[in-house]
């Protein structure tokens, strides 16, 4: 496996992101070879596992989901491939979202309606009750991204909404997911989480081959 972290790309430079700008530049570097680099290389099946959790538990029927930090669209693709036809998707690297641009589903229809430009630790520029699913994967990774900007995903879910939020195992209790999920819902803002626990890669080897994440799915009130 060539994970291209000897170029400054890769799973340690990822898991190594410390603020909004970390963010950008990695991504606007590794955005055109993600896929074959990443995805293929590593056998990648996280955004395969949440996807199928979202459904499962009732996600969207139909209303519009949004894909929170798609990258390049591989979630909005599956997404669409189950027959979800209205999937928008933000993410804070413009790079990635021309990726996501160019992707379509098994109907030859483009995998998402709309893709947003927005750094998650700001605002989203999307109203009020927006959506009726809410779905992110390998978001929710890196050091600079805490449970504060899960209060703005609730901004923008509908009543009712199912969110699946995939967390990184390891920053679910260092930064503190748990409080505020157990805040949020003894508030009545969200119902009571179920956690998932999933792997995230597929064929990998080295030391990210264990990696696993949680999946917090919940529904907004």
């Amino acid at each position: 496996m060539h994970d291209h972290d000897d170029d400054g790309l890769g799973l340690d430079a990822a898991y190594s992101l410390e603020t909004p700008d970390d963010n950008r530049r990695l991504y606007a570097k590794w955005a055109a070879s993600y896929d074959s680099d990443f995805i293929e290389a590593n056998g990648y099946v996280y955004h395969e596992n949440v996807v199928a959790i979202f459904l499962g538990a009732g996600g969207s029927a139909g209303g519009a989901v949004l894909d929170v930090g798609c990258g390049t669209g591989i979630v909005g693709v599956a997404l669409g491939d189950m027959g979800e036809t209205v999937v928008d998707g933000v993410d804070i690297s413009p790079e990635m979202l021309e990726q996501a641009r160019t992707k379509t589903t098994v109907y030859d229809t483009p995998a998402y309606r709309n893709l947003i430009e927005a750094d998650l630790t700001d605002q989203i520029p999307v109203g009020d009750d927006t959506y009726n699913g809410i779905i992110s994967t390998g978001t929710f990774t890196h050091g600079h991204l805490g449970p504060e900007a899960l209060d703005e995903l609730v901004r923008v879910a509908a009543p009712s909404a199912v969110c699946a939020i995939g967390i990184n195992a390891e920053h679910w209790t260092e930064m503190s997911f748990d409080r505020w999920f157990a805040d949020r819902s003894r508030g009545g803002v969200i119902t009571s989480p179920e956690v998932v626990n999933v792997s995230i890669y597929e064929a990998m080897e080295g030391e990210h081959a264990g990696d696993r994440s949680n999946v917090a799915i919940f529904q907004v009130r």
